[in-house]
């Protein structure tokens, strides 16, 4: 039997709940860099200013489209109402069949539909983030958390960067003593509730920090893959 490669939308897979054939394997984009370059007169070339301004590569949304073929009209007509009532426009988390760890989210809408005698067509533009997320961690919105985590003067705790976005921490202390956490020479202090820093940020593989005090928390952090 041939396997159809579909992709869930909001919920509803293209296939097995609307019989929406894909006339390609069904792929993302990947999201465009975000260049800027300065032109200087009288100067060859130009100046790249590209990671000036937030000291890394950003990304522009994931731009595409998906068209499907269905052989039955009345599935078609199907389909096409019910991607009209529960996709279209719509805030979307999408799933790949071809890659069903990872999950999308942005906005697809119904861009074109044909018929005639033989088949009938529908085609989905999409416009998604530039960073897909874990399917694991879908309920929390990407975000990953090491929860109780115990610490006390001088202990290093290790977070591990597997992924492609920066990583940002942002610390919630679940007690009233002000605990602080040392990151490449910089100290900053995480007082009772939720601390997040901008400048504690890392795009190593690794990000190591060391704790004064006593106390309990938990460390978050957004996890995005290109």
């Amino acid at each position: 039997m041939v396997k159809v490669y579909g992709m869930t939308i909001n919920g509803l897979h293209s296939f097995k709940d609307l019989g929406l054939v894909p006339t390609l394997k069904p792929h993302v984009n990947l999201p465009s860099p975000r260049f800027s370059y300065l032109e200087v007169p009288g100067r060859l070339g130009s100046f790249d200013l590209t990671e000036s301004l937030a000291g890394e590569v950003l990304y522009e949304m994931r731009e595409g489209s998906f068209e499907f073929i269905v052989a039955d009209k009345v599935v078609w007509q199907k389909a096409y109402e019910r991607l009209k009532r529960d996709v279209h426009g719509l805030k979307t988390t999408l799933v790949l069949d071809a890659e069903s760890s990872f999950y999308y989210q942005g906005r697809v809408w119904v861009s074109d539909f044909k018929s005639d005698k033989n088949y009938e067509t529908i085609t989905l533009n999409y416009r998604l983030n530039p960073y897909k997320h874990r399917v694991l961690d879908i309920k929390t919105g990407g975000v990953y958390t090491l929860k109780n985590v115990q610490v006390k003067d001088g202990k290093e705790i290790r977070l591990t960067r597997d992924f492609d976005m920066t990583l940002i921490p942002e610390f919630t202390n679940k007690t009233l003593n002000t605990i602080s956490v040392d990151f490449k020479g910089k100290t900053y202090s995480l007082k009772q509730g939720v601390s997040r820093f901008p400048e504690l940020r890392t795009r190593e593989n690794n990000m190591t920090l060391t704790f004064q005090g006593t106390g309990t928390l938990d460390i978050s952090y957004l996890r995005g893959w290109l």
